[in-house]
């Protein structure tokens, strides 16, 4: 999963305030959650939705969401905007499931296990005839350490900067989440309205889309 296009100056842009964003709000019909919502011209779509009280101040929980076609071999989300030093989401088609895992890079080369986001899996994830869609509370996606050993928090209150990578190539082994695999076929950003993305109803969404 090699972001390195979109690596220079990206950790500073992430939180700006950027005059124009690329997410729209939309309302999953599996959860009732509200996202903001991109979707690239690859037909990858990343949803994002965050606690009304989401800032830089605090690190906070989010809910993701990635609908991918089912072709893919896997779709990668990078939460600092690049390839190294920051949470990754990397999610796949496996049979009738979805598989997750979290990783997080410090080369350009397959990206490791990341244990400091943990993911739990919500309503709203499964695969259909054309698309695989992956839902979860995330705790550590919203925050890492960067590059210099210092703590970063997304802005909650503004824009961001967020990465995607994709590969049409299957992991090696579907059913383990440490898997490896191929290097991406493509690569993209988009700035992602945070502000946006916030909800007082974050608390019912999590309660009432995981399973019993």
């Amino acid at each position: 999963m090699k972001l390195s296009t979109v690596t220079t100056g990206v950790i500073g842009l992430a939180g700006s305030v950027i005059a124009q964003t690329d997410s729209t709000p939309f309302v999953d019909a599996d959860t009732g959650i509200t996202f903001q919502s991109y979707t690239s011209t690859d037909g990858i779509t990343y949803r994002l939705a965050l606690p009304a009280e989401a800032s830089g101040d605090a690190g906070y929980d989010v809910i993701l969401q990635i609908v991918a076609p089912t072709e893919l071999g896997w779709a990668g989300w990078a939460w600092g905007g690049a390839m190294t030093y920051n949470p990754l989401t990397v999610v796949w088609k496996d049979g009738d499931s979805v598989q997750f895992s979290s990783r997080q890079a410090t080369g350009y080369y397959v990206p490791a296990t990341y244990d400091d986001a943990k993911y739990t899996v919500l309503k709203g994830t499964g695969v259909n005839e054309t698309h695989f869609k992956f839902t979860a509370l995330c705790t550590g996606c919203a925050s890492w350490t960067d590059f210099d050993g210092n703590p970063y928090i997304l802005n909650g209150a503004g824009d961001t900067n967020f990465a995607y990578a994709f590969s049409n190539t299957p992991v090696e082994e579907p059913a383990n989440p440490e898997s490896g695999f191929s290097i991406h076929d493509n690569v993209g950003r988009w700035i992602h309205d945070l502000a946006g993305a916030r909800s007082d109803q974050f608390e019912e969404w999590v309660t009432t889309n995981t399973p019993a």
